[in-house]
């Protein structure tokens, strides 16, 4: 099921590149948030910083909870215009948190994402 949402996100992502200028890094870089709702997995505040350089860092805040999980690693521009972002939580392993996106006016829209991770319909960062 993952991987039929990978691909598919894919697909997604060549339709929409169509009409669409591919977003240049100094279009992406910058801070993006978003406040998910319980039906994709816990609530939590998701906060996605893109770095000059491809850095990237992901905090995850659960209300009511003390804890912050945060990821680092990288990210980068497809030829088709998507962004991937790869991310480590330290002490993890090989887990990884992988996710392409697609980039319109401010927002970051998840396009292919791990479904047990982030629920059925993905999610979306606005950037602050």
């Amino acid at each position: 099921m993952r991987l039929l949402m990978t691909v598919l996100g894919l697909c997604m992502c060549a339709a929409a590149a169509c009409g669409e200028r591919a977003p240049s890094a100094s279009d992406l870089v910058g801070t993006y948030t978003a406040d998910l709702a319980p039906e994709s997995g816990p609530a939590r505040r998701i906060t996605l910083r893109l770095e000059a350089g491809n850095g990237a860092e992901m905090a995850t805040e659960f209300p009511g909870d003390a804890r912050t999980v945060r990821e680092t690693g990288t990210w980068a521009i497809a030829s088709d215009g998507a962004v991937r972002i790869v991310l480590a939580r330290a002490g993890m392993g090989p887990v990884t948190n992988d996710v392409t996106f697609r980039y319109s006016s401010g927002t970051l829209s998840a396009v292919a994402f791990d479904t047990l991770r982030w629920g059925p319909h993905g999610f979306s960062l606005r950037r602050q």
